[in-house]
């Protein structure tokens, strides 16, 4: 037979907070670095290049610690921040452009970072600061203008990427969320179809077992004694019994309520308890009890009843003959009150 597992296997999206994500973020941060102490010709103060490597270096490790599934607003606000003054700081430090310039790109890759995830609004908001610091440098310096717009042209592509790649996430984020629904309800309509298979081929055996001979002679046509008869009035209540009050379809009472039933008891059972499990604790005083007043009666009616929830009494047992007795059982486990009246 096929097995299902309870836990159905569920595709995921790629990690962006596992070590390999942080991983590629080091070594690009390691790569940025090395670019920018090889431009340190192409600019006026190197301790401006240092200080923004190390500023950068912050906005990583803001980054790679914050293990939330979206970026929080203040480390989001913090790299915004941060890209921004590194821009101010650096713009008009760069002699020639080129490598001098990394600090823009490095910003942007911030920005695309945020919005992979879940920060789009903050990214570009981002950007923008970081685009119109770029184009300040610009018209404050002579002849720039020109290279600042296309700097910030050159890098809008990366955040953009990164919108287009937080959208498709999301939309497949939720086409997979859709398919492990599906496939949970399959697998618990599967789970209930064996259920009541197993439930059905349960009571079938039962129903075999306590009536099979019988039918088979009804079926062969043979006739029936009384004794016969008598026998299918008992297994008919059995059966009612199994429905009626399930959580007493347990072997020692069926035994007792059947060797009852044949001496001419009328037992009935009821479980109005049904359907929150009886406690397992439980179980062997209800069973102890139940077989020690079937066992013990003579004749008349024993009703065993299994109470609601809630209640200070768990079960009550009474029967109902020349003499007449009843048992109550509390909820929790105590000594049992008794009562006889002759």
């Amino acid at each position: 037979m096929k097995r299902y597992s309870s836990t159905p296997q569920r595709l995921e999206l790629p990690e962006l907070r596992g070590r390999g994500a942080h991983l590629l973020i080091w070594i690009y941060f390691i790569t940025m670095s090395a670019l920018a102490l090889l431009s340190l010709d192409d600019v006026d103060s190197p301790t401006i290049v240092y200080l923004s490597v190390a500023v950068f270096g912050a906005i990583w490790f803001a980054l790679t610690n914050d293990t939330g599934e979206r970026v929080s607003v203040r480390v989001s606000v913090f790299v915004i921040a941060a890209s921004v003054f590194t821009t101010l700081l650096s713009s008009w430090n760069a002699i020639h452009g080129g490598f001098s310039q990394w600090y823009v790109g490095a910003g942007a890759l911030a920005m695309f970072y945020l919005s992979l995830r879940g920060r789009d609004l903050f990214a570009w908001v981002g950007f923008a600061a970081i685009g119109l610091a770029a184009i300040a440098w610009g018209l404050t310096t002579d002849d720039r203008l020109i290279e600042a717009i296309l700097l910030v042209a050159r890098q809008a592509p990366i955040v953009l990427v990164g919108s287009l790649f937080s959208f498709g996430m999301k939309r497949t984020s939720k086409k997979l969320e859709n398919v492990h629904e599906a496939d949970t309800a399959r697998v618990a309509a599967e789970a209930g179809a064996l259920a009541r298979t197993a439930e059905r081929s349960r009571r079938l055996a039962a129903l075999d077992a306590a009536v099979g001979p019988q039918l088979q002679r009804i079926a062969d046509g043979t006739e029936l004694s009384d004794n016969d008869r008598h026998e299918l009035l008992v297994a008919e209540a059995r059966l009612r019994d199994s429905l009626r009050a399930r959580q007493l379809d347990l072997p020692e009472i069926v035994a007792a309520v059947q060797r009852a039933r044949r001496r001419g008891i009328v037992v009935l059972l009821l479980d109005d308890r049904y359907p929150l499990a009886l406690p397992s604790e439980a179980l062997s005083r209800v069973i102890s009890a139940s077989v020690r007043m079937l066992d013990s009666a003579d004749d008349g009616t024993v009703t065993i009843r299994l109470l609601p929830a809630g209640r200070q009494l768990l079960s009550t047992l009474v029967a109902d003959g020349d003499e007449y007795a009843r048992v109550e059982l509390p909820s929790l486990p105590s000594v049992a009150t008794a009562a006889s009246v002759t």
